[in-house]
């Protein structure tokens, strides 16, 4: 109980940032295949073919149809989609292991605990809140904490519990950002921490033979794949200023960090200027968006994972 009540007091309120399509997929239907695929005529809403897709053992997705004739259709896997004007769908969600089993409470990962009059109900309340939430773990009627949700970011670990379930939500893969797809390329070989000095600079009528003026760029070889997040040492990349990460790349594909500091380096201070620039993880590989460097000679420096800090002669 003082469990409960520690985790009550600090659990947050998040209000849903980009939309996302896990158990509530408004007009889109998936392609029926009679050979493999059923419907149910016994439910009458769009919640109830929902429960009735957690339910059957066979279901990995489900769409209602509100003017069709035969309303519920689930799917024994994830088939190609339309869209349409009166249906919804959805995934069905991953129980993690068998009742009387659930997540491990972590606090951090607690994002809010509620009431819920079934698992169904605490599955929707984790899509409705969005992003932060991946996973529920369920305490049933039965339980000490009767009809007690958990609402999670993460599940670490699982243990033991009585009338307790834990599920993980499946939701269709996000499209990438459009920086993934459109952005320019920085590939100068001089612009790597293994070249030496130079006069290169990174700005608009004084420019690098790779740069463009601001905007998104990937980093590719033979310049290096990504910005360094320590310095290589003033001299380097093919000029005398060296711009470097001072701050973390996103962790997460298609995350985007915004306003990461980099700094140059110059008379032995390794942050002497500094500018900002945002990053999104492509999955494979980082773009950045880039803006002109305040003056010359500074030039952002690129390297490869496994490449060695430059020692200063």
């Amino acid at each position: 109980i003082f469990l409960i009540a520690l985790v009550l007091s600090l659990a947050q309120v998040f209000t849903p940032t980009a939309a996302r399509e896990c158990l509530n997929i408004p007009n889109k239907a998936f392609e029926f295949d009679q050979t493999e695929d059923t419907f149910d005529t016994s439910v009458d809403s769009f919640q109830g073919c929902r429960r009735a897709c957690l339910e059957n053992k066979e279901c990995a997705a489900f769409t209602w149809d509100s003017e069709a004739s035969i309303s519920c259709f689930m799917f024994t896997k994830i088939r190609e989609y339309y869209t349409c004007t009166a249906c919804q769908s959805g995934l069905k969600p991953s129980q993690m292991m068998p009742q009387n089993h659930g997540c491990a409470v972590h606090l951090s990962d607690v994002l809010a605990t509620t009431e819920a009059e079934s698992v169904d109900d605490c599955l929707a309340q984790c899509d409705e809140m969005d992003g932060p939430c991946q996973f529920v773990t369920y305490h049933n009627a039965t339980s000490e904490f009767s009809n007690f949700c958990f609402l999670l970011r993460e599940c670490k670990t699982m243990e033991p519990c009585y009338s307790c379930e834990s599920w993980q939500l499946n939701c269709l893969p996000s499209p990438p950002p459009d920086e993934c797809s459109n952005h320019r390329i920085l590939d100068d070989a001089t612009r790597s921490i293994n070249h030496g000095d130079g006069g290169y600079c990174d700005r608009s009528g004084y420019s690098s033979p790779d740069w463009q003026g601001p905007g998104w760029y990937r980093m590719m070889s033979p310049a290096g794949i990504k910005m360094p997040q320590n310095t290589p040492g003033q001299s380097h990349c093919g000029t005398a200023v060296v711009g470097w990460l001072n701050g973390e790349h996103p962790t997460n594909q298609f995350q985007t960090s915004t306003n990461v500091r980099v700094c140059f380096d110059w008379d032995d201070d390794d942050c002497h200027g500094e500018t900002t620039a945002n990053i999104t993880n492509c999955g494979q590989f980082y773009v950045y968006q880039l803006t002109d460097t305040p003056i010359c000679d500074l030039r952002y420096c690129s390297h490869n994972p496994d490449e060695l800090k430059i020692d200063e002669e």
